[in-house]
């Protein structure tokens, strides 16, 4: 139970890990952070709204990865700073999310109060500072800014970097041919339901690897070609079947350990092989055999295409598709900060489809948001306005923030 205080706007409530080598409900914790951030020359405060939770996240937790920011300190980058005081509560974890500009530093020309933005925390912010997503209030350069595109809302915002922006770019990298093979692991999680989507757009084709049976037919529905239940088939022997012997193109694989030398096995000659994530931990097994037959196996970084020149472009690439309907995001729930550890329960739970969210106030699943909303009772006779209003608002699934 975190402490009352007068006035709540200062509070910045964060969730930082205190011990290192367990779960992560077991070494996480809420607490007040000592000040609210005040916004620097060239930098500004982001309230943060909505927080995506991923899977990474516990990977991260997990493996320790965030250890030497409370034990040695940040790396002292010019643009990040944390107070000591704050330091010694532990790193706040929390890979991605989204909010609006709550202050504003000298220098700053391309931001303004209030505007919905997206902070890009991961290699500046969260490593080697210690300053992650899951938290109230934080202090980040106007560089590392990116404004939020108008007609998404704040659920599909707090994951674009590391969700949508990284299985486009995933699969755009990969370069597959009209018509060709791609297989994935990982089929029924967010990222590989959209990696279907997608690749049923491009006309590329699907082979989608699953451990429940009872998913094939929801993946199918969804534009899957193939699914095949790796717990219970042979993988390898299926695809060649399903390829004519010529195997995949190329494959996307989240899940690592020895799954990742069945994927390999299944990837033709000259082939190439992501590694997407390390769902089973960060090994993996790979046959020399794969090796001999050139087939490249490689892990994609999702900077190369939000750290990069084109950044701009997959983003708006990305948004397209997602106004479009072509790519359709599914939330599964939405928790309080305050309630972190019933959301990390519901991210194992294996019924879970979708993604689970924590967000600063009560989540409802909308035609179009609340602000939308108001936005059309005041603009409805505009006919400049009208056209964009509608679009934005017909059935796509949306989530508001009430």
């Amino acid at each position: 139970m975190l402490p009352a205080v007068a006035n709540e706007s200062e509070v910045n409530r964060a969730i930082v890990q205190q011990s290192f080598g367990g779960e992560a409900v077991d070494v996480l914790q809420l607490v007040l952070k000592k000040k609210k951030p005040k916004a620097s020359p060239g930098h500004v405060v982001v309230r943060l709204t909505c927080r995506n939770v991923m899977p990474y996240d516990f990977t991260l937790i997990r493996d320790c990865h965030l250890e030497p920011t409370k034990e040695h300190g940040p790396i002292e980058f010019e643009s990040v700073r944390r107070s000591d005081e704050d330091r010694d509560l532990g790193p706040v974890v929390g890979l991605e999310a989204c909010g609006v500009v709550h202050e504003v530093g000298a220098g700053v020309t391309k931001l303004k109060l209030g505007q919905r933005v997206i902070p890009n925390l991961l290699w500046k912010y969260l490593f080697p500072k210690g300053e992650g997503a899951w938290q109230d209030y934080v202090e980040v350069a106007e560089d590392d800014i990116i404004p939020c595109p108008d007609g998404i809302s704040d659920a599909i915002a707090s994951q674009l970097l590391l969700n949508e922006c990284a299985f486009y770019g995933a699969l755009l990298d990969l370069k597959i041919p009209k018509g060709q093979w791609l297989l994935q692991t990982a089929a029924n999680s967010n990222f590989g339901r959209q990696v279907i989507q997608l690749a049923k757009h491009w006309g590329i084709k699907t082979i989608n690897l699953i451990r429940r049976g009872e998913l094939a037919d929801d993946l199918k529905a969804l534009g899957a070609d193939e699914v095949i239940n790796y717990t219970t088939e042979d993988v390898v022997e299926k695809v060649k079947k399903i390829t004519g012997g010529k195997r995949v193109y190329a494959a996307m694989d989240a899940v690592t350990g020895t799954l990742t030398k069945t994927v390999a096995a299944c990837v033709q000659n000259e082939g190439q092989l992501f590694i997407v994530g390390e769902i089973s931990g960060s090994d993996v097994l790979i046959s020399t055999e794969d090796l001999i037959r050139g087939v490249s196996v490689s892990y994609w970084k999702v900077e190369s295409v939000i750290m990069a020149e084109r950044r701009d472009q997959v983003i708006k690439d990305v948004v397209r598709l997602l106004e479009d309907k072509v790519v359709i995001p599914i939330f599964w729930k939405n928790f309080e900060l305050t309630q972190f550890k019933e959301a990390f329960k519901e991210v194992q739970n294996p019924k879970r489809c979708g993604r689970v969210l924590l967000a600063n106030r009560k989540c409802t699943v909308a035609q179009c948001s609340s602000r939308e909303r108001k936005i059309a009772k005041l603009t409805w006779k505009q006919p400049q306005r009208e056209q964009a209003f509608k679009e934005r608002a017909i059935a796509r699934l949306h989530l508001s923030f009430e």
